[in-house]
């Protein structure tokens, strides 16, 4: 007879052997997280979940609930936002399991509570560093526009404005880094609704009352602004993609690479500063700018870059008044590959976090598939 707890284990496992991982820790925050967000039979059914999205009569099968309330149960956990939903008129709704980061996390953007933020401050760090993100980041970097010269070739998935031109609908959400960090009294002064959702996912987050449906044009709007507000614009790590993230020193992502010495290593992007030390006028805006301290003052000697703490956002680049710094794009050898879409992404983490992930998420697909 397994112990009761055990279940949150066996979730924990569940969702670590997503494509985005849910790695252990010694303390075991990661369980603290689990309870405060699933109850025992919210955990049980979502061990019943993959990533393939299924009816509601498909999960009642392998769970031995009746449809009805197969229905209800994944419903209400869809609407916390612990499993994830798609609704289309020819399949009706679907549910799937949600990973945690990006997923699960995001979606408590309406549920804070001082301890959840607390437990999720802790785990941070090892959900970054020992997941799959650094070799496949679900999230990339890419300049706000206006730091590009005209004389760069910008791909349209490097570009933000055109990946915007290249979606038909659009829902503004709050960023739950700022809305976290504000309730603990350490929030800044951006704007807190800084979270562009796109495509079939603007369903999920309009049905949760995660955000407001807008339209392109007040999209571009919010891009537009990024760079005077200081913010780093970071999609989907895929060309066709579901989301922008508009970020600031409150993204748990960039507070927890700018503590790694080279936190270049950690994100997708294709360009990188660089500084004409002789042309620099020393007036110091750039280290301001900079999200992950990349630019430095040496003692009587002008400012310093340092390449692998730059991520290529272009912040610096924008307000810099002599021209010194501009952004370049890196060697070929250095720009990582961007997938075509986010299916591939998911699939790519699998394979590069080992044959037994790769193989039990191959599994967990085949198991959807045949509905067993």
């Amino acid at each position: 007879m397994r112990k009761r707890g055990d279940v949150y284990r066996r979730l924990a496992r569940h969702l670590d052997d997503l494509p985005a991982g849910f790695p252990p820790t010694k303390s075991g925050v990661e369980l603290r997280i689990l309870r405060t967000l699933f109850n025992e039979d919210e955990a049980k059914l979502a061990l019943r979940l993959s990533v393939l999205p299924e009816s509601p009569e498909s999960v009642a099968r392998r769970a031995g609930l009746s449809a009805s309330e197969a229905a209800r149960k994944l419903e209400a956990m869809a609407r916390k936002g612990l499993i994830y939903r798609l609704e289309d008129e020819k399949s009706g709704l679907r549910y799937s399991a949600n990973q945690f980061v990006i997923g699960i996390w995001e979606f408590q953007v309406n549920r804070l509570r001082p301890e959840l933020i607390r437990d999720m401050e802790e785990y941070l760090p090892t959900l970054i560093t020992d997941s799959p993100w650094k070799k496949t980041p679900q999230l990339r970097t890419v300049p706000v526009m206006e730091s590009l010269p005209v004389r760069h070739e910008i791909l349209a998935h490097e570009n933000a404005e055109d990946m915007l031109r290249g979606q038909d609908r659009f829902l503004a959400a709050p960023c739950i880094c700022r809305r976290e960090r504000t309730m603990m009294g350490q929030g800044c002064d951006k704007p807190e609704e800084a979270c562009l959702i796109m495509g079939r996912a603007v369903d999920y987050y309009d049905r949760n009352g995660m955000g407001r449906v807008i339209s392109r044009e007040e999209a571009l709007a919010m891009i537009r602004r990024a760079g005077e507000a200081e913010l780093v614009l970071q999609p989907s790590n895929a060309k066709k993609i579901a989301n922008i993230c508009m970020c600031c020193g409150c993204c748990g992502v960039l507070r927890t690479i700018k503590s790694h010495p080279r936190p270049a290593e950690f994100v997708s992007s294709p360009f990188r500063a660089t500084l004409r030390q002789d042309a620099c006028s020393d007036c110091g805006t750039c280290l301001e700018r900079c999200p992950m301290g990349a630019l430095t003052r040496r003692n009587g000697q002008g400012i310093e870059l340092d390449s692998v703490r730059c991520i290529g956002c272009g912040l610096c680049v924008l307000t810099c008044p002599t021209r010194s710094l501009t952004l370049v794009r890196k060697p070929e050898a250095e720009q990582r590959d961007v997938p075509p879409t986010l299916r591939h992404t998911y699939v790519t983490m699998a394979r590069r976090r080992g044959g037994l992930k790769f193989i039990k998420l191959v599994r967990s697909l085949f198991r959807s598939a045949l509905r067993v």
